[in-house]
């Protein structure tokens, strides 16, 4: 090789080397300001109950402080130390640029490294279709009493308001996770004064369990043919069907019988699903542990969703072939536009990632493998790669 080769070689090389670090330079420096909330509270947050506190909250601009309550929530995640939290204002007020609301969850998100499985499935879900409902979701740096507590997702509270219900319409509902498309019972109450988790209306003010029953009597006891004619009168089968793709697509086996909300606008809308909780999606289950295809969502667990695709008269399993065909169509679901979803998060909590990790780093106990922040994109890159061509092939063998 002569001297002149040697020259222009190592030229591209220094060119070549200047070029990704100016890459990861305009990704710091085009990071989105995240914000901050300060939790004011004395003594510890309870998990059962709201108690008072004082929330300040900090932007690049401005602190604003707001008498709040507060209190820990979830389930199986509650066994981290790293807490999400539920937190309900004194009055409506927009925070990270999400429009006003008093209710709020500060998801702590600690299991899934990546803090993006949940927002982009909320996002793709949307994209969807203008009915789709999931939460609005930013993040936000969390101190509890001017003490770091780590990065969050901020997210909206699915409730009545949120999802737009006509609350003088006596049919209007909403109820979280109800157990009625399983074959089997719960072999435990999830609360025994209000088993289908009715969230809206007020349990004990208007019981809707009656209503819930005849659609559990529908689904399980009702002939074919009355199940074909009569179905849409129950479920927006639209929604059905994006629902049923974001279950394919994520592979989240929680959200077949559970992480989502049932609810009804009005006496003349059907039930609709708004999905919630999918950190178990994307190459992971719930308890971290990787799922790159070897086990896929048994979504025929839902007697609905087998009850659709089996009765053919229904034309469904024709109407999701087709609306898959028209969301690869239009991108949204692509791996370039899965990619986008996650190259913009990234923008904007590149730069909160370290400070978080040093907080909780004494709690890696809890993952399964010792994968990187950009070891675990990757997982969720390679996934979708996998996962859009393994649909592919199914929706064309249909």
């Amino acid at each position: 090789m002569t001297f002149k080769n040697i020259y222009f070689l190592a030229l591209i090389i220094i060119i070549l080397s200047l070029s990704t670090k100016l890459f990861f330079q305009c990704c710091i420096n085009d990071t989105k300001e995240v914000d901050t909330i300060n939790i004011l509270k004395k003594g510890s947050i309870p998990w059962n109950t709201k108690e008072p506190c004082v929330i300040t909250y900090t932007t690049s601009e401005s602190t604003i402080s707001i008498p709040a309550k507060i209190k820990c929530r979830g389930g199986s995640s509650s066994k981290y130390h790293k807490h999400s939290f539920a937190l309900e204002l004194e009055k409506k007020q927009s925070l990270a640029q999400l429009k006003k609301d008093d209710d709020w969850i500060l998801n702590a998100n600690f299991i899934d490294k990546t803090f993006m499985r949940h927002k982009i499935s909320y996002d793709l879900f949307k994209e969807m279709n203008s009915n789709n409902k999931a939460p609005e979701c930013a993040y936000i740096n969390v101190n509890i009493n001017d003490n770091y507590n780590g990065l969050y997702v901020l997210m909206e509270e699915i409730n009545a308001s949120m999802l737009g219900l006509n609350k003088k319409d006596s049919l209007a509902m909403v109820f979280k996770d109800p157990q009625i498309f399983n074959t089997e019972s719960l072999h435990y109450e999830q609360d025994t004064t209000n088993y289908y988790q009715q969230k809206y209306p007020n349990v004990k003010q208007l019981d809707k369990t009656n209503y819930i029953n005849k659609f559990i009597d529908f689904i399980y006891n009702s002939n074919d043919v009355e199940f074909t004619n009569e179905v849409g009168n129950w479920v927006d089968i639209a929604n059905v069907i994006d629902w049923h793709i974001m279950i394919l697509f994520s592979n989240n086996g929680d959200g077949i019988l559970k992480n989502f909300y049932l609810y009804k606008l009005d006496n003349e809308t059907p039930f609709r699903f708004a999905i919630w909780d999918y950190d178990h999606s994307y190459g992971r289950d719930g308890d971290y542990t990787l799922n790159l295809i070897e086990n896929e969502a048994q979504w025929g667990k839902s007697i609905l969703l087998d009850r659709l695709f089996n009765i053919q008269e229904t034309n469904y399993k024709k109407l999701l072939k087709k609306r898959w065909e028209e969301l690869r169509g239009k991108g949204i679901i692509s791996e370039k536009h899965f990619n986008e979803h996650i190259n913009l998060n990234y923008q904007i909590i590149v730069s909160h990632l370290e400070n978080n990790a040093k907080k909780w780093n004494k709690e890696n106990r809890w993952y399964t493998d010792n994968n990187t922040y950009e070891e675990e994109l990757e997982v969720m890159k390679e996934f979708s790669e996998k996962r859009i061509g393994q649909l592919d092939s199914f929706f064309k063998s249909l």
